[in-house]
């Protein structure tokens, strides 16, 4: 079972560290550069968008060069 979750875990790799690691680098950055994101968003939204816009080519391509 648990052998079954991490394989899973694995194939979503590239979504995972999109979500994991690089949305709150990228509402950080925003943060920190005093940008506010466009339509109202907040840092987190902003950053969550932008990592998935990074990580969903990723996912498809499996490779992120």
């Amino acid at each position: 079972m648990m052998t079954k979750a991490i394989r899973y875990v694995y194939l979503l790799g590239p979504l995972v560290f999109a979500i994991g690691f690089l949305t709150p680098l990228f509402s950080q950055l925003i943060t920190a550069s005093d940008w506010t994101p466009p339509f109202g968003l907040s840092p987190l939204e902003a950053g969550f968008f932008g990592a998935l816009v990074l990580g969903i080519p990723a996912q498809l391509r499996g490779r992120w060069i």
